[in-house]
């Protein structure tokens, strides 16, 4: 299945960048895209060695499990063709919080700070606003994070607490920031 839900943005340097809704044709493209994310991810919570453990079977069954439910979705950021990030969005899965969930992003290194980012949000957001479930949108961005976070708000998402040391790192610990969106 092949998304109408396109959007075109250009980046800072000029360049088109189309997001789109991932299909299951897209997995492999997809873990492969998702481990040269993380090689220099130090503000990520997934590591390469956890992408190594997903098999391509476990990542069709994933966008095939995302293409099946309204209120959760993936949509993958393509510049000339090429797969250079990604994001998805799961909301709550018990009644009283199916209103709101959470998304994760990646970024190929070599695309980052060029509005790849901020393309693949203002995707999530246009798709949550047309979602009649969907009524706030949270993310979870760790403390030292500043380019992130200085995107968040620029997008209007406000920050809503922080879970201190709650990602364990080499030389200490770094606290989540806990922002939201209401759409």
């Amino acid at each position: 299945m092949i998304s109408t839900n396109v959007n075109s943005y250009k980046t800072k340097s000029g360049k088109t960048v189309t997001v789109r809704e991932a299909s299951v044709q897209d997995a492999e493209r997809m873990l492969i895209a998702a481990s040269k994310a993380l090689v220099e991810a130090p503000y990520m919570l997934s590591t390469v060695e956890d992408i190594e453990k997903v098999t391509l079977e476990d990542m069709k069954g994933l966008l095939e499990f995302y293409s099946q439910n309204p209120n959760y979705v993936k949509f993958v950021a393509e510049v000339e063709n090429k797969l250079v990030g990604a994001i998805d969005f799961r909301n709550g899965d018990k009644e009283k919080i199916a209103h709101q969930g959470s998304f994760a992003m990646t970024v190929l290194p070599e695309y980052r700070n060029n509005g790849i980012g901020k393309a693949l949000v203002e995707s999530l957001i246009t798709w949550a606003r047309n979602n009649d479930q969907i009524e706030k949108i949270c993310l979870e961005v760790m403390e030292e994070n500043y380019g992130a976070i200085n995107l968040y708000k620029s997008m209007n998402f406000v920050e809503e607490g922080r879970k201190m040391k709650a990602v364990k790192i080499e030389n200490g610990y770094q606290d989540l920031i806990l922002m939201a969106l209401f759409v």
